[in-house]
Parts: C-alpha cells; structure tokens; sequence
C-alpha cells in the first residue's frame, strides 16, 4: 500500500473544502439572495485568505472597493 504524500491530502482537502462551499451556496440559494449573500461573501473572503499574503490586501482593498461601487449604485437607483 502507497503511503499518502502532502499534495494528495491537500487536494483532498482542498477539494472538501469547494464541495462544502457548493453545498452551503446551493442551499443558500434554496432559500433566497438574501441568504445567498452572506455565503458569497465568505466564499470571497476565503479565496482572499489562500492568496499569498503579499497579494491579500490589495485584492481586499479591490473586492472593498467593488462592494463600495455596488452599494452606492444600489443606493442611487
């Protein structure tokens, strides 16, 4: 029997990881945008988290900056 090396199990894990994300989204959906936001959010959050800390903070400020574009459109209108 092979012994398992670190990038299997971190695929493994990885993989995990987006199907518990694609559950909580579809099921989210199920009940509405409402719900689906927060789980949106914290999808972003997390794909933030795995990028190399030299590129986290400008992709935070990025996805800020989007959210900030998006809520003063939803307010003008």
């Amino acid at each position: 029997m092979a012994t398992r090396t670190r990038r299997p199990r971190q695929a493994e894990r990885q993989a995990r990881s987006a199907q518990h994300m694609g559950d909580r989204r579809r099921a989210a959906e199920q009940q509405g945008p409402l719900t689906t936001l927060p789980v949106a959010v914290d999808q972003l959050r997390a794909v933030i988290a795995r990028l190399p800390e030299s590129q986290r903070a400008d992709a935070a400020s990025k996805a800020v900056q989007l959210l900030d574009q998006l809520r003063q459109s939803i307010a003008d209108t």
